[in-house]
């Protein structure tokens, strides 16, 4: 079964590259005399500095009765919340909540059955220095640290991203002009081009500062930025008279 799935693979690729052979023939034999066909790709890369620091804390919570766990785990929730609501530049949301039963062995009895229950918070800012204040606040709440990484956000993604196309461009004109005059054409216009939308942000490093399940509450807290990759492809053809 899995060598008719790459044999179809196969036959799906070879096609793909006759077509695109096909094409690129049909595109060469309509040039008028003289002119020349060229194709090429250009990628560029930045290095960006993260600037989005996210930290997840969660509530966790044990008890014999469930509803008295949830109690508790919205009420010391809605205490972080209270907290977080006054720092306009953070964003917040609240994630995955669960309460589940344990069964835990106890000395003299079969079974004593617990309640285990957990919420998680996350937030996010570009003001570094007030998440962590605000964090080691909710620490104080003895909500638990989870994860505390920067990232890169969406904007300054975007703006790499605009200055690395007006760069890749510039150089795709450049060197099919190089590839014109080493065949002795100085005449090159650019006929099209493809922007590669699905650019990556390769080699994004994720800081985690500390460990979480070994330090105090009242540590403070410390994040240090790394960087980002972003990558941008841009394919031209352009005809050299």
């Amino acid at each position: 079964m899995r060598k008719m799935q790459w044999l179809s693979v196969v036959a799906v690729a070879s096609f793909m590259m006759l077509v695109q052979a096909a094409a690129t023939a049909q595109d060469i034999s309509m040039l008028p005399a003289g002119q020349t066909l060229i194709t090429l790709s250009v990628t560029e890369r930045v290095e960006v500095e993260q600037d989005l620091l996210i930290a997840t804390l969660n509530v966790e919570g044990e008890h014999q009765n469930a509803a008295t766990l949830q109690n508790e785990i919205n009420e010391r929730m809605s205490a972080a919340l209270e907290k977080v609501k006054v720092h306009s530049q953070i964003e917040v949301s609240t994630g995955h909540y669960s309460v589940y039963q344990i069964n835990r062995p106890e000395q003299g009895a079969r079974t004593n059955a617990t309640w285990r229950g957990s919420q998680s918070l996350t937030l996010e800012s570009k003001d570094s220095a007030t998440l962590l204040v605000l964090v080691g606040e909710l620490q104080e709440l003895k909500l638990i640290m989870s994860q505390l990484s920067y990232t890169l956000s969406t904007a300054k993604a975007d703006e790499a991203r605009d200055s690395l196309m007006e760069s890749a461009l510039v150089k795709a004109k450049q060197n099919a002009e190089r590839a014109a005059a080493a065949l002795g054409k100085f005449d090159v216009d650019i006929a099209s081009v493809t922007i590669d939308e699905s650019f990556a942000y390769l080699g994004q490093k994720m800081e985690r500062t500390m460990a979480m399940d070994a330090v105090s509450a009242r540590s403070a807290l410390v994040a240090e930025a790394s960087e980002t990759e972003v990558s941008l492809t841009v394919r031209v053809q352009a005809i050299a008279k």
